[in-house]
């Protein structure tokens, strides 16, 4: 029997996606209405597109039984619920959300993910939010421990790094196994289209291009910034953030002085491993907006089997 997961935070799918090919994903929650629409349209089990404060866990569990894990991506900040609460504790966050979950469907396993920033990330009154996290996470009687992957060890053609929070109550898992190293990394060249394959709206004009250099050297004087990058194509891709469709300068394609472009958002897709098969039904700023905030498929998968292992030991 496979094992059941409720993808909560789903945005468009990027992790139920890694997790859907081994597990039957009872529904997923996802608040914005766009990242919504592009995860009904590649998944057939329900999605629930509501504010999950608002949502009754409860009358979720007499619908579709319990979870045997349970994924997603609470943000930590910004998500104060009221008065002048610390907006950078996660008891005043959507995590506490997440955590009303586990507690009404009883998971043996659950995932958080999330920006290696957390673990240096603290309250007002200088609490480590990982430690809150974690203390938060005990309360319920679950185990948990976290760590950093970096999308290139699992064949990831992304220099992306995500923090990994597991937490289990009775056998603990491991995190995915590495399986590629420096020398085999899989390098950016392997998914971009041919030169004259990329429509010139991708392409940048003059003016910004110019832009690009002048900021590069106004960071490089100072020593602040980076600005522009240009992919290396025998290497990784630089990190997609969901700001790319604003000019794309997180990661250019530049052929020469003159002719420098942005990753199309088929492009993009692929540097976040999701198939050429996945739709994205909604604008070119949504699309590129829902794959910066994904995470990459293939660590999805990678964390699924790793978890699917305990279950296969039982």
């Amino acid at each position: 029997m496979r094992p059941r997961v409720v993808d909560l935070f789903s945005g468009a799918g990027g992790l139920t996606y890694g997790f859907s090919k081994e597990y039957d994903v009872l529904f997923a929650i996802e608040h914005d209405k766009d990242a919504a629409t592009t995860y009904s349209a590649n998944f057939k089990h329900p999605m629930i597109n509501e504010d999950i404060t608002k949502i009754d866990a409860e009358s979720l569990l007499k619908q579709y039984g319990k979870a045997d894990v349970i994924i997603g991506g609470p943000p930590c900040q910004g998500f104060s619920m009221a008065g002048k609460r610390d907006n950078k504790d996660p008891r005043n966050s959507l995590f506490m959300d997440y955590l009303r979950f586990v507690k009404v469907f009883e998971p043996s396993y659950f995932i958080l993910e999330n920006v290696p920033g957390i673990l240096t990330m603290k309250t007002s009154a200088g609490e480590l939010v990982k430690n809150i996290l974690i203390s938060e996470v005990e309360k319920l009687g679950y185990k948990i421990k976290f760590e950093k992957l970096y999308a290139p060890d699992y064949g990831i053609p992304q220099k992306r790094r995500r923090v990994i929070f597991l937490a289990w109550k009775d056998n603990e898992p491991q995190f995915p196994q590495k399986t590629h190293t420096k020398e085999t990394y899989v390098p950016i060249k392997t998914i971009l289209f041919q030169k004259d394959e990329v429509p010139e709206k991708y392409y940048h004009s003059q003016k910004m291009i110019d832009g690009f250099f002048a900021r590069l050297k106004k960071n490089k004087d100072s020593g602040k910034g980076f600005g522009a990058q240009f992919i290396k194509y025998d290497e990784p891709c630089y990190t997609i953030s969901a700001r790319y469709y604003k000019d794309g300068c997180d990661a250019l394609v530049r052929y020469s002085d003159t002719e420098i472009r942005k990753l199309t958002e088929k492009e993009v897709a692929r540097v976040q491993t999701f198939p050429d098969s996945f739709i994205f039904p909604v604008s070119s700023v949504q699309t590129y907006k829902q794959i910066g905030n994904a995470v990459p498929c293939k660590l999805g998968e990678v964390i699924a089997t790793s978890i699917l292992k305990m279950f296969q030991l039982q």
